[in-house]
């Protein structure tokens, strides 16, 4: 742990440690949400049933998170004694819907499966990502954020990457190498933990802060709302960018996975880059002028009819995007009452929530509806303006927490 006045530097380990469990969970998130469907369309003839259990992510989100985060403010003791029941209780859930799926021998049993992972998964993160205001200081949220993101981002790329290479060597084994990723890296918490059982200045006792105190608090409900938004335009966006280059824009799903690089690469620039800026000009500011880069790009959008223009300002919106998706937690953990980390990170995955059930289903109509207006691009760009414009909608959200900047 950094002593005061020394340099950001000193807490990379801890930093590093304490963000290990993120490139598991992400790992495993990416590998049961992408190859999942390979086993389940081996199960049933019903894309829409597939889509379905898949899609489960989103209401799972919607209730476990903040069943999880608030519970683990309210048990007694230490960061120890609150969190860890949580992730002890989420990482076993989480392994046995990950080894299982593969060898289901029906739809009954892998969606039980998927079921299991998904109430693990959201049991677990709520209550893991709430160590980080137990143990950090405030200073250093936005770096850590940011070592969370690379992480996060890491695993993703991995799960896509390597997820494709296993399953056609054995079915069973990205899940398998998943759960035991989850596994190694939940371990990764033990000295972490050590640490905070060490600790010779402990958290001083509080009485946690009920979830109706905690939303009726404007700042709060504020950055939810905005993380909401944030969600939303991401959501739909990773869900048609693809679509809106091959049959919008009429080139080859090579190109698609080349405009998805190039975001890719942005995004491991743009984590480290947000908790920079937010350590130097603070979180607000940082996030609002990212929100109106990220929110102005994808609204111009919708005027080019080629590649060209887009890959012009590509890289500049994706770094921005980047930004944006980093820096929430860390700002809802700086104006959320102590006694409440556990229901802020609850309240965070909800809001992401949200936005996940939202986001395809609303660009998806709107892209369906406006092929008429949108014809030279079949209606796929008007994704762009309904992304765009719940970003910008932020910046005003984002206006009542000026005082605390």
């Amino acid at each position: 742990m950094p002593r005061e006045g020394e340099p950001a530097r000193a807490a990379r380990p801890l930093l590093a440690a304490l963000g290990l469990p993120t490139f598991g969970l992400a790992f495993a998130i990416s590998v049961l949400t992408t190859y999942g469907p390979v086993v389940l369309i081996r199960l049933t003839d019903s894309t829409s049933q597939v889509g379905a259990l898949i899609g489960a992510e989103g209401a799972f989100a919607l209730i476990v998170p903040l069943v999880a985060g608030v519970w683990s403010d309210r048990l007694p003791g230490s960061p120890i004694t609150r969190r860890l029941p949580f992730i002890l209780i989420g990482a076993p859930l989480m392994v046995a819907g990950l080894v299982a799926l593969p060898f289901s021998g029906s739809i009954a049993p892998a969606a039980a499966a998927i079921l299991a992972f998904f109430v693990g998964y959201y049991a677990y993160y709520p209550p893991y990502r709430a160590l980080y205001a137990d143990l950090l200081p405030e200073r250093l949220y936005a770096r850590a954020q940011s070592v969370q993101a690379v992480l996060r981002g890491a695993g993703l790329g991995a799960a896509l990457l390597a997820g494709g290479l296993l399953i056609s060597v054995w079915l069973p084994l990205p899940f398998a190498i998943a759960a035991a990723t989850a596994i190694a890296t939940t371990f990764a918490l033990v000295p972490v933990l050590r640490l905070d059982g060490k600790c010779t200045n402990p958290l001083l006792p509080y009485e946690a802060l009920p979830i109706r105190r905690l939303l009726a608090r404007r700042d709060v409900s504020a950055v939810a709302a905005a993380n909401t938004c944030w969600e939303f335009s991401f959501s739909g966006l990773k869900s048609f960018v693809v679509l809106y280059v091959v049959r919008g824009l009429g080139y080859s799903p090579s190109v698609a996975s080349g405009v998805i690089a190039v975001v890719a690469v942005a995004y491991v620039v743009g984590a480290p880059l947000a908790g920079r800026l937010a350590d130097r000009y603070g979180i607000v500011r940082v996030l609002r002028l990212a929100s109106l880069v990220y929110g102005i790009g994808l609204v111009a959008g919708a005027f080019p009819t080629t590649l060209t223009p887009l890959l012009v300002g590509l890289p500049l919106v994706a770094l921005a995007g980047a930004i944006v998706m980093t820096l929430p937690q860390a700002l809802l953990f700086t104006i959320a009452p102590v006694g409440s980390a556990g229901a802020a990170a609850g309240l965070l995955d909800v809001s992401r929530g949200i936005g996940l059930v939202l986001g395809p289903v609303v660009v998806g109509a709107v892209i369906e509806s406006s092929r008429s207006l949108f014809d030279s691009t079949h209606g796929f760009a008007a994704m762009w303006p309904v992304i765009g414009v719940p970003v910008l909608l932020t910046l005003l959200l984002l206006r009542m927490l000026e005082p605390r900047q």
